[in-house]
């Protein structure tokens, strides 16, 4: 059988996330070159004139990060990629882009850590880093695409909602997603809404003749948490961008009465994200009357349905050693709709979290956020991707 192949596209999930990051209307790149994003670099400064944009590479993981909130604060879409060493080096500037609260999109490709680790190998270890980096507490999101198609359209959507929601969009990918090939319809990468959302900036037209400056209050207390935003340069728009705790209109305060203000206003848009359903919900595949569900996130989604689809399902109750399996892929992982995930996590009759990190690293953050105990953990933390053949001989044990 011959198969037309003329409507499909090899790609990596690096060049996904380069391609997604330019449909959403990418100006600006900086980074420095980690093991294993330096894809990213490559494939975007290939393409530098070809689509107007600026790729820099820079001296340091800390001089990208401060690039791309430059960037981003005078109105660019922008973005950076690295490993988890390299996002070590980038979480002062983290912190920094939240407390100003403008928009950052990060993509984090991890490797087996700490220190140098194994750089060329795979890891789903960074969860908590990135949950957790920068001191203190303020808002992000963190994403984390299963394939190539996911990269694609998740980097997308990072950069409408760090604009929607002025909060940094963390894209958690790893080693095995963004090197490996995917056979990717291209009809699904032109399908959705991919629409440009910059949540008026608020840029005004040009003012012929004097204009008086007024300060605004580019970080007014609100219920949503989200103030108004606005760029340097612009008339009636002058503010602070200011790295101390600050008041409304950008100058430091350090009044108790301030941060209280101030805190509880950034930590609302958490609220606001799950309230909004800016989020999807993670996604079933496979037979709802399974016995058993693999709970996965991130790159290991493939492999997880690969062995859905091997293992045969149970003839009789004496067949123990035999299960039917369905799977319950995140790939949006923070903040959970925790209400909303619970009751997915409700319809599971035995469940089997399945991850490449040491301790368990999702089905800590479930029980935590939902109060849900994973029956089961099946952790691999060698490097090496979790294999189809190996995941059905553990199920049936």
């Amino acid at each position: 059988m011959i198969h037309d192949t003329s409507q499909k596209i090899l790609i990596t999930g690096n060049e996904a996330i380069a391609i997604g990051a330019l449909k959403a209307g990418l100006k600006f790149y900086a980074a420095y070159p980690m093991t294993p994003a330096t894809q990213i670099l490559h494939f975007l400064a290939s393409h530098e004139h070809q689509y107007k944009i600026i790729v820099k590479q820079t001296e340091d993981e800390i001089a990208a990060m401060n690039m791309v909130i430059g960037a981003t604060v005078a109105g660019a879409r922008a973005m950076t990629a690295t490993s988890g060493g390299g996002f070590a080096l980038m979480a002062e500037a983290l912190g920094l882009g939240a407390m100003i609260e403008t928009p950052i999109v990060a993509v984090v490709v991890s490797r087996p850590g700490p220190a140098t680790g194994m750089p060329t190998w795979s890891a789903q270890g960074d969860l908590r880093f990135l949950m957790h980096a920068a001191p203190d507490e303020f808002p992000r999101i963190i994403l984390a695409p299963g394939d190539a198609l996911e990269a694609y359209q998740l980097t997308f959507k990072a950069f409408n909602l760090a604009d929607k929601y002025q909060a940094p969009v963390l894209i958690l990918s790893d080693k095995l997603l963004g090197e490996s090939y995917f056979t990717v319809e291209k009809s699904q990468m032109l399908e959705g809404d991919f629409g440009i959302d910059t949540c008026a900036i608020g840029i005004n037209a040009p003012t012929m003749g004097r204009v008086e400056n007024k300060v605004f209050q580019r970080y007014q207390v609100t219920e949503s948490g989200v103030s108004p935003r606005s760029i340097p340069g612009t008339p009636n728009h002058l503010f602070i961008a200011n790295s101390d705790e600050h008041d409304e209109f950008g100058y430091s305060e350090e009044d108790s009465e301030n941060r209280i203000r101030q805190m509880s206003k950034r930590m609302r848009k958490l609220e606001t994200i799950v309230k909004d359903r800016a989020l999807d919900l993670p996604q079933w595949y496979g037979d709802e009357s399974a016995d058993a569900t693999l709970i996965c996130w991130g790159s290991t989604k493939g492999v997880c349905i690969e062995v859905m689809s091997n293992m045969p399902h149970r003839q009789s109750a004496e067949e123990a050693d035999v299960k039917s399996v369905n799977v319950l892929h995140f790939s949006q992982l923070y903040p959970l709709d925790v209400a909303a995930v619970k009751k997915e996590l409700a319809k599971i009759k035995k469940s089997i979290c399945v991850e490449g990190n040491y301790s368990g690293q999702f089905a800590d953050y479930l029980f935590e956020k939902c109060g849900f105990k994973v029956n089961e953990r099946l952790c691999k933390y060698d490097g090496r991707p979790w294999f189809v053949e190996e995941l059905v001989d553990k199920l049936k044990t």
